[in-house]
This record gives structure tokens, sequence and C-alpha cells, in this order.
């Protein structure tokens, strides 16, 4: 929790809009002066690989403000997310959360909305806890259950449709709800929910309008409460040792957060293979093909791009000093393409041998989550592959407003062929 990050149910409608209107308004300043950092969280006819490519021309960790660090380099981002001292929230300024963003703040803004500090807030120690929960459900899943929704939705007539709004978005939803047993009314409302969650893990840095912030968190609020009585009952798949605080961010973790970066993987992945000629007819004759793909798409176009930290007290990161309170911003797509790790790499090479661990799994929820992404990702291509040998793009993507961080897609034209 940085100073001027805000619960935005807290606020009037004046001042949160004002909040998220000046923070925009002072990335756009900061994006005109050259500021890399606010180039990519404005978000706007930015080429991300010339911000990455210049980045690269100096030190790995750079400051771009009086108090913020940015990194693309693969081997300081890993460093940066291992270390202890760089935490998700600035506890010391939890007292100020409901002071607003403004031109005589004095500070630089940081994060700009909290949805929900008891799940997207959570340090290392606290995702560990989770992350024993919810392994063993993913681990112990019937991929054939899991895969049964994408597998309807994938039995399409020929001709076009929507990659997201008719497959990846509603299967991943009826994927989630089978692997964690939600009731049958519970599934409805979250189905019709989740898409409104779209910029949860956009909104902690780049501010999102005042009618998606609203949305956001009415959509948000709405899946908390079923979990909530979900928790409250006892019955959740999780067994009776955990925690109602842990049990409830095994649920929501991967009900929000992961339902959209799972959406977001297998756009990504599905977009590639289609760009490479003979790669969709590929992976159609053998499926064993799918899970190398969707590794290669984890590291070429990772679904979560920045992830940020803030220093809890002085220190040290790749030999520069970096005071309390200072905030690290990871460029996670930038240190995935670092030629000095990977070999062409903004190619996208299913099955490369210079294997370096993509660097968001250094990020411990995402790590969390990487499990069931690659489930989820594994079961929606081999479905539609195997329905589709002909499938083909047929119009450009339509990507919602101020979603840098996870580059979210809304709107995806496909055609059977």
């Amino acid at each position: 929790m940085t100073r001027h990050q805000v619960d935005p149910r807290a606020l009037s409608e004046g001042d949160l809009a004002r909040h998220l209107l000046t923070v925009r308004g002072v990335q756009w300043m900061n994006g005109d002066r050259g500021a890399p950092l606010a180039l990519l969280l404005r978000d706007h006819a930015v080429d991300r690989s010339a911000v990455h490519a210049g980045l690269r021309t100096g030190a790995p960790l750079r400051q771009t403000d009086l108090d913020v660090w940015v990194t693309g380099a693969h081997a300081t981002a890993a460093a940066v997310l291992a270390e202890p001292g760089l935490t998700v929230r600035d506890a010391r300024a939890a007292r100020r959360r409901r002071r607003v963003y403004t031109l005589g703040a004095g500070a630089t803004v940081k994060h700009v909305i909290a949805v929900d500090d008891t799940v997207f807030g959570l340090e290392a120690e606290e995702i560990a806890r989770v992350a024993a929960l919810v392994r063993p459900l993913v681990a112990g899943a019937d991929p054939a259950a899991v895969g049964a929704g994408y597998r309807r939705l994938a039995a399409v007539p020929d001709g076009p449709f929507d990659l997201i709004t008719d497959f990846a978005r509603p299967g991943t939803a009826a994927a989630l709800a089978a692997l964690f047993g939600l009731p049958e009314d519970v599934r409805t409302r979250y189905a019709a929910l989740v898409g409104d969650t779209v910029p949860v893990l956009d909104a902690l840095l780049c501010p999102p309008t005042l009618a998606a912030t609203r949305a956001l968190t009415t959509a948000y609020d709405g899946i908390a409460e079923d979990v909530d009585r979900l928790v409250k009952d006892g019955d959740t798949p999780f067994g009776a040792g955990a925690s109602a605080g842990d049990a409830r961010a095994g649920y929501l973790l991967p009900l929000v957060a992961g339902a959209q970066l799972a959406v977001r993987l297998v756009h990504g992945t599905v977009t590639a293979l289609l760009a490479e000629p003979g790669a969709w007819a590929a992976v159609h004759e053998d499926p064993a093909l799918v899970p190398a793909a969707v590794d290669e798409t984890l590291r070429h176009d990772p679904p979560l791009r920045i992830v940020s930290r803030i220093a809890s007290a002085d220190t040290e990161v790749a030999g520069l000093p970096v005071a309390a309170g200072d905030q690290i911003a990871v460029l996670l797509d930038a240190a995935g393409r670092d030629p000095a790790v990977f070999t062409e790499p903004d190619r996208f090479r299913p099955g490369r041998t210079d294997r370096a661990e993509p660097p968001a799994l250094a990020d411990p929820a995402f790590r969390l989550l990487t499990p069931l992404l690659r489930l989820l990702a594994y079961e929606a291509v081999t479905a539609l592959a195997a329905r589709t040998p002909r499938l083909a793009p047929a119009g450009p993507a339509v990507r919602p407003p101020r979603t840098p961080v996870t580059g979210a897609v809304v709107r995806c034209p496909v055609t059977t062929g």
C-alpha cells in the first residue's frame, strides 16, 4: 500500500474521479518527457519493443523518476522479485489510504487502486500458504472435466466467431467453476460478473476510467460475496485445516486474476501459432505440441507484463542504492526477451533449447497460478485445434483502454476457414 493508493469504495464519485484523472494526467505528462515506465503505463500508441530496447542501452536498473526504478533485464528482474526487502505493499502508508492524489502531493504516485489487499496484496509468505491449498487441487484435477467447457464451445459451426467472447472467456469461467466445485447458482453469477473484472491487475498501476473502476469493484464484490458464503459454510475444496482468509484468497486469486491471465494466455498462444506458417496445422495433427507452445507464450507474450515492488528499507539492487519507499517496476515482457539470455528473443519458437525460466515465474503470485494457467491453456488450445484445423484471423483484436499490465484483449475475431 503506497501513500496515494485508494480503495475506490471509500471515495465519493468526485474524489475518485479526481484521483484517477490526476494520476492519468501525470503519467501522460511523464510519458511526454520520455519516462519509459510512464510511456508504458499511459498505454497509448507506444512501441513497447522500442521502449524495452532503450532500457537495454544503459544500466540494468534505471531510475526513471525521483523514487521510481524500472528494469527489463532478466537477471535483475529475478533478483528484484526474490529480494524479501522489496515488498508488494508499503505498510507504513496504510493510514493514508483515503488520501487522493493531487498535483501538489509532493510524492510520486506508485500504486493507484486497491481492489482487495487481502487477495492482491499478499506477500511471499502469505502466498506460500495459499499455494499449499491451490496447487494440490490443480495437480489432482481431471483434465477432461476441466476442459469440457472448452470442448463444447469449440464445437462451433463453420464460419466466424470471437476467440474471446465465444470461446476463451466462457470456457475459462466454466473450467474454473468445475475445478473449484462451485454450486450451480454461484457458477451462473460468476460467469456473468467475471468479464467486468478484466482490469483487476492493471488497476494497481494504471488508473481505469471511473466507469470501469465502479464496474470492477461491483463485479469483484459480487464474486467475493459468494466466495465468503462458501468459506463460511465450510463448503470449500481445500480441506478442514485451511484458515478462512487463506481459503478466501485460494478462491479469489484463481477465479478473478487467474481467469484474466488464462484468457490472455489462450489468446496469446492461439494468435502466435496462427502467425507462424504451418504451426496451427501442426498442433491440430499432434496435440502433444501444445504444451511447448503455451510455455513459449509465457516467455514471448506473458499475460502479466509488469509487476511492482516497494523497498521496505534502504537497500541495494544491481549495485545501486534504492531508498526505503522507492518503487521498482519489473517489465516481465522485456525480461522475457532479453537478448543476453535468449537466442532470437523476438521469435516465437516453441521447444527452444535456451529455456531459461520465464521471468514471470519469479513473481510468487504468478508462480502460484502458473500450474492452473498451463492446465487451462493446454485444454483450451487442444480443444480448439482439434475442432478447427483451418482457424484463421478474421480482423484485428480489440483491447480495452488502460490495460498495460496484462495487455488484455476483449475481442478477437477468427474464422474456421
